[in-house]
């Protein structure tokens, strides 16, 4: 599995030189990763709110903003032009390229976002590598830890891959859409230009290019109407 079959950068992008020194996914995300961060610095260039907190080693890219009650511990990069919507958590060692979105109650911690990464409101998105332009829906989980706590096994193509870690949720290739409320297990691999469905659950390791549905049964039946309380002052009877 190769790095290059998730993220090809634009021509004469800034990153190509550097993604081409980690064919492999895994060692992006750590020795990668990395670099990123060491060579971000700690020059803040962007519009901070005054009720945004910064600890630690942090860098914010010119024209990015830093919106209400935000809470950013390095460290952490955070390219241009880039928004994090108020109540937004980036936790250490995060890296947030060029343009990217974070939105309202976000949760980020120890990803790679890469430019025009957008990630909306109550996601957590942790331990994970989105590729440019990936778009995570409003509410997703990228859940980055096994129920038994050993160690995570990378989807591939021909099978589970040990990563060596504890914590790893997801590589989400380029502009792939996952849909509100799903849920991505530790280990999954979606490709490039796929589309996650609201809802799903997924496991494992999907290529390029799919449409990914849950199909959902219901049980629709008749009930007899009943008139509720308004609960106008106090606490309605549930």
């Amino acid at each position: 599995m190769l790095t290059s079959q998730f993220i090809t950068p634009p021509p004469g992008h800034p990153l190509v030189d550097w993604l081409a020194r980690f064919p492999d996914p895994l060692e992006l995300f750590d020795r990668g990763l990395g670099e990123l961060l060491d060579a971000g610095g700690e020059e803040v260039a962007g519009q901070v709110h005054a009720t945004a907190t910064l600890s630690g080693q942090v860098a914010i890219g010119a024209g990015s903003r830093v919106h209400a009650h935000v809470h950013i511990e390095g460290p952490v990069v955070i390219g241009r032009n880039v928004s994090i919507r108020p109540h937004a958590i980036v936790r250490p060692h995060t890296y947030l390229g060029d343009g990217c979105v974070v939105g309202h109650g976000a949760d980020i911690k120890h990803a790679i976002c890469l430019d025009g990464s957008k990630l909306a409101d109550g996601v957590f998105v942790g331990d994970s590598l989105l590729g440019f332009g990936a778009r995570v829906g409003s509410g997703v989980i990228t859940a980055n830890r096994r129920f038994d706590q050993r160690q995570v096994m990378l989807a591939g193509p021909d099978g589970a891959v040990p990563t060596g870690l504890d914590f790893f949720s997801a590589i989400i290739g380029d502009y792939a859409r996952i849909g509100a409320n799903a849920v991505l297990c530790p280990g999954t691999v979606v490709g490039p230009y796929t589309w996650v469905g609201p809802g799903v659950v997924l496991r494992g390791h999907y290529g390029p290019d799919l449409l990914i549905l849950a199909k959902q049964a219901l049980d629709i039946r008749a009930k007899a109407r009943t008139e509720l309380g308004s609960g106008a002052g106090g606490y309605e009877v549930v």
